[in-house]
Order: structure tokens, then sequence, then C-alpha cells
């Protein structure tokens, strides 16, 4: 009669190494199941960048637009020599102009329209340094350009202290007319040694009544 088959001591050693090795692999799946669960809270999927960080889908607020006309600066004083008032316009143009040596660096142009009680009305066009190429005793031109049309000569004059870098054009009631229905003027002049490079002038919103504002 053959003896039962009775499991020797390493078998049972092996087989309760095996039984341990489950139960701490169904515990790590356990775990790994909680922490892949979906949130409750939101449901919703968060889009994220490359670095795995979550970021705002709402739309950002549209920025205010610019009012029309904030580009004009409209001025009245008291006129020394007269006593009446002065009322300017003034707008600076939105590009830039770079010279040579020695008047190198960026710079604005800029357009005023003045009215002086009693002594009269000018479009004054100037820069901040360089040489205008129109002396005061045999005067010069100007180009200037309304929106889309054809550019048009304004004659000019230099001032009467022989400052390079302002001028006088004259037709002060044509160039106002064309200004008031403009929104963009450009104007071009010689500049010595520089060519007749053209400044851009955002006039839109022009303001007739702030400009000639009355006391």
């Amino acid at each position: 009669m053959l003896a039962a088959c009775v499991p020797s001591p390493d078998s049972a050693t092996t087989n309760a190494k095996l039984a341990e090795a489950n139960r701490k692999i169904a515990a790590l799946e356990a775990q790994l199941a909680k922490v892949n669960a979906p949130s409750t809270s939101d449901t919703s999927p968060q889009p994220r960048t490359e670095q795995g960080a979550s970021f705002s889908t709402s739309p950002l607020p549209e920025p205010n637009p610019e009012p029309v006309g904030r580009q004009w600066e409209y001025e009245q004083t008291e006129d020394p020599m007269s006593g009446g008032n002065r009322y300017t316009a003034t707008v600076r143009s939105s590009n830039t102009v770079s010279f040579g040596f020695p008047y190198a660096g960026d710079q604005h142009g800029t357009l005023t329209l003045r009215t002086v009680q009693g002594k009269g009305k000018s479009v004054m066009f100037y820069i901040e340094k360089g040489q205008i190429l129109c002396r005061s005793y045999d005067g010069c031109s100007a180009q200037v350009r309304f929106d889309d049309e054809k550019p048009v000569r304004f004659a000019a004059n230099g001032p009467a202290d022989h400052s390079s870098e302002i001028i006088f054009l004259e037709d002060y009631p044509r160039f106002l007319a064309k200004l008031k229905k403009a929104k963009r003027v450009r104007i071009a002049v010689d500049i010595y040694k520089n060519g007749a490079p053209a400044f851009e002038f955002d006039v839109s919103g022009f303001d007739a009544k702030r400009y000639l504002l009355k006391s």
C-alpha cells in the first residue's frame, strides 16, 4: 500500500510567499484604482499645457477701444502781444522718421492749427530736429495727401526767426475744409540731406467746436 503524498517543507514555504505576494499586488492595484478614479466635483476635462499644468478657458474681456479723436490736444491761451485769445489744436504723427547724422534717432512730426484773435489763422508743421528746406524770404512747398486722394501741394513759408524745424502752410481755409472730412493726413517736406520723408497723422475725430472754444 502506497503512503499518502505529504508536501515537503520547501513547497509549503514557497506557497506562502506566493500568497503574500498576491496580497501585496492586489493592494497596489486597489490604490492605483483610487488615484485614477475621476473626481466627482468636476468631471469636465481640463486642457493642459505640455508641462501638464491646467489653464482657464474663460474668455478674456475685450479691451475698450480708444475714444475717437483722443489723439488731438486742444488749448486756449492769451496771446502775449495782442491780448486776444489763442486757440490751438495739435496732433502728433503716428509714425516716426529717422534722419542721418547729426539728427539721428526716431522722431515724430507735429501738426498744429492755430487761431489768434485779431492776428489770423495758421497751419503749422514742425519736426523735433533737422533742417526743413524752407527759407522765410523765398518760401517753399509741402506735399499733402488727405486719405487716399491724390497728393496736392501747399505753399509754405519759414518762420521770421529762421528756425529750421517749422513751416507755415498757406491757404488755411482749404486745408481745414479738407482735414474736417479726412481720417488721415500725410505731409512730406524737403529735409536737408534726408529727402522728403512723409509724416502720417491720424486726424479722425477732429472737434472744431473744442478747437475754437469761446470764452
